[in-house]
């Protein structure tokens, strides 16, 4: 792991930090409540699809799919984030 070696590199890599954070909440923003809530209950507590749908009320394939979909949603967001997607649409 490489650390930043000044003041500048540090400011840079925090509002990138920030930038991306920013673009993520976004992201999740614009899905549905019940659509975030298995994405993230999935993704970050790695809950099962059993659990997740008792937590919201809807059946495991419902809670299957909204994660798929979040998901797709989120790699397309987040990939536009990237140089090489910048450096393709200038």
């Amino acid at each position: 792991m490489s650390y930043p070696k000044d003041h500048l590199e540090t400011a840079s890599a925090a509002a990138n930090a920030d930038r991306v954070w920013s673009e993520f909440m976004a992201t999740l923003n614009l899905l549905a409540p019940e659509v975030r809530a298995a994405f993230l209950l999935h993704e970050v507590f790695e809950a099962g699809y059993d659990d997740i749908a008792r937590l919201i009320g809807q059946p495991a394939q419902v809670c299957r799919g909204h994660v798929e979909y979040a998901r797709a949603h989120a790699q397309v967001r987040m990939h536009a984030l990237s140089p090489k997607a910048k450096a393709m649409s200038r």
